[in-house]
């Protein structure tokens, strides 16, 4: 069976340039001499896999390659963890044999699970990152890492934003909108809080209850057009009001543990309400934020071991890697 080989062209397209450097030969040598490894191994296996396969190995050389020169993506992204969450990784618990100046096994297994866990129209679940298979793979590339690292060139030319966009970095989590002292709010929002006596979360089992309440408590038009139809296919709504406006999430409403949720489902919420961190425009933001910082989400778990305490101490991280421009997006 013939060889699969990664060309130079992908190792271009991963740095963003056309121009061929001193070094881009022997990094993209290095991923070809991991490509059997990677294919070999028991989580690639298979010719379905040949295009995961070259990414591990892509991926791994272009790790190398930025902590040889001790930059690039790579050494943005573990700073930016560090000061964003008090440590160099999410999930990892990290020991002082962690060096952010080298390379790591602890990086290994992240780089594996952040291929792994797809996101976008991609997303197909949430890798495990205490995986037995990804931790036992991941300490063979490792090996191989640490072989190359005193042996690889510095290159002056990284790639950038090959495993997390400088832009969505720079995004800060925003504090929920309060209403300030004498503050008018929009109309809608000043009836829904007379309608919920000052609760800002009220839930709906249906459109149909939805459709009455605007019509009763919002003073809308009884008119099709104007009760926003989309909705109409949905059901269980959680409806929220914050001095912006009111946010609607549909399908929502039996993860949230709230003393005045009737449609509250622990089951529920214990196998699906991962996926609000996870699946772009599942839920708006500010209403995710709100039910973690009021411990209204706190059955929300990845469903594997641990994955409750693992999504719980990481959300805003995963909210992040997971919904992308939806993180504190409009």
């Amino acid at each position: 069976m013939k060889q699969k080989k990664i060309y130079m062209q992908a190792w271009l397209d991963a740095h963003g340039r056309v121009k061929v450097v001193d070094t881009d030969g022997w990094y993209l040598d290095f991923a070809n001499q991991l490509l059997p490894l990677v294919a070999e191994s028991y989580i690639y296996a298979g010719k379905e896999m040949e295009e995961d396969q070259k990414r591990v190995a892509l991926t791994c050389a272009l790790y190398l390659e930025d902590c040889v020169a001790d930059g690039g993506n790579w050494r943005q992204f573990i700073h930016w963890h560090q000061e964003n969450y008090g440590r160099y990784l999410p999930f990892y618990t990290l020991t002082d044999d962690y060096m952010p100046d080298e390379i790591n096994r602890e990086d290994v297994v992240f780089l594996l699970w952040a291929i792994n866990s797809p996101v976008g129209d991609n997303f197909d679940g949430v890798e495990n990152p205490m995986d037995a298979d990804l931790l036992e793979f991941a300490d063979a590339l490792y090996n191989r890492l640490d072989a190359a690292f005193e042996l690889a060139p510095i290159s002056d030319y990284l790639a950038t934003d090959w495993l997390l966009e400088t832009e969505l970095m720079q995004k800060k989590r925003m504090p929920l909108p309060v209403a300030l002292p004498g503050e008018k709010m929009p109309t809608n929002v000043e009836r829904f809080l007379e309608a919920s006596k000052g609760e800002p979360l009220l839930y709906f089992d249906s459109y149909d209850a939805l459709k009455f309440f605007f019509v009763q408590s919002l003073k809308w038009e009884d008119e099709e057009d104007s009760l926003l139809p989309d909705l109409k296919e949905f059901d269980n709504f959680v409806v929220f009001a914050n001095p912006k406006g009111l946010l609607i999430g549909p399908d929502v409403a039996p993860y949230f543990a709230d003393k005045h949720n009737p449609l509250y489902n622990a089951e529920l919420a214990e196998e699906e309400a991962y996926e609000l961190f996870c699946e772009e425009g599942l839920c708006p933001f500010d209403l995710l934020k709100y039910g973690m910082e009021h411990e209204l989400l706190s059955e929300a778990q990845f469903p594997f071991e641990n994955g409750k305490e693992l999504l719980q101490e990481n959300w805003d991280f995963v909210a992040r890697w997971f919904l992308g421009e939806y993180y504190e997006g409009e």
